[in-house]
């Protein structure tokens, strides 16, 4: 096999783990793509995009995007399955992923930097923005007034639609922050969710909605890309600092949000919780921490994001 075909190959692989963090609350997209030596190439490619070199950025992101796709596809029906029968076992699992992610991050970003007062202010930041949302949410009861929503379907839900998928963007492209994990918190996740298969019974409403997301998605994308770029290039350390403090932020909010709330008000710990709960933790830490070693092991993966 070729070095273009095994680059290609690569690719698509961090595009699958990017898929798969667009679709587990928690995982961070950006994460994925920092720590695989990928996150440069993308932003990079995404930034030049409208270019003379259009083309030749396309095929860059063309198996990034077709890996992130294929991971939605597969992990889809499973998740929403699991996230309506276990969803304490499932978000534990995302917490022990974000947990076993703190080293990689840590080396990543900040290990061996001199910390000033605007590193440690946009740490503390980035850790108050997530949680503060999830508090938020509980406070105003978000995940009710969501599903009302949708329910009722006014006019204004489509511009929140929109916005909502400009800030889930931000999971594909900023270490750390993960997008579904946001929509988790403000209630949006599983409606989303539910939106793709609905797609049988109600094309015509499904449809409009998920162009919308997406659209916001796009151009949140491209808006956030540009502006990480611009970030880690003028203000790379205390950008990293805000960026672990989201991935702290979130293994709280994960749990601290109204539809987590929900969910024990009206199923409570269901038996698979109880048996899975165990289970989860131990892989989401083995699964991350296996990242973690490798990428210690294989320096030369983070040299490209240098």
């Amino acid at each position: 096999m070729n070095k273009k075909a095994k680059t290609v190959l690569r690719d698509g692989a961090v595009g699958m783990g990017i898929g798969t963090a667009i679709i587990i609350p928690g995982i961070s997209g950006g994460t994925i793509a920092l720590i695989t030596g990928a996150f440069k190439e993308i932003v990079n490619a995404v930034d030049d995009l409208f270019t003379k070199r259009f083309w030749k950025n396309l095929l860059i992101l063309l198996p990034f995007g077709i890996g992130a796709i294929l991971a939605v596809a597969g992990l889809l029906f499973p998740i929403k399955l699991a996230f309506e029968n276990c969803m304490l076992a499932l978000t534990i699992l995302f917490a022990a992923f974000m947990l076993g992610s703190l080293p990689s991050l840590y080396d990543a970003s900040i290990k061996g930097k001199k910390l000033n007062a605007a590193n440690i202010i946009g740490l503390i930041v980035g850790l108050l923005v997530v949680v503060g949302f999830g508090v938020l949410s509980i406070g105003i009861n978000l995940d009710k007034q969501v599903q009302g929503m949708f329910a009722d379907n006014p006019i204004y839900l489509y511009p929140i639609i929109f916005g909502i998928g400009m800030i889930s963007s931000m999971g594909l492209i900023v270490p750390g922050f993960s997008g579904s994990m946001l929509l988790m918190v403000l209630g949006f996740y599983d409606k989303i969710l539910a939106l793709v298969l609905q797609v049988p019974e109600q094309p015509g409403l499904s449809i409009l909605r998920l162009a919308v997301f997406a659209v916001g998605v796009a151009i949140g994308f491209v808006f956030f890309s540009k502006l990480m770029k611009y970030m880690f290039e003028k203000h790379e350390e205390t950008t990293n600092c805000v960026v672990l403090g989201f991935l702290v932020g979130s293994i709280v909010a994960i749990f601290i949000n109204s539809n987590m709330f929900n969910y024990f008000a009206e199923t409570g710990v269901t038996l698979l919780d109880v048996i899975l709960s165990p289970i989860f933790a131990v892989i989401g830490l083995a699964a991350s921490i296996a990242i973690y070693l490798y990428m210690r092991k294989h320096p030369e993966v983070k040299e490209e994001n240098a």
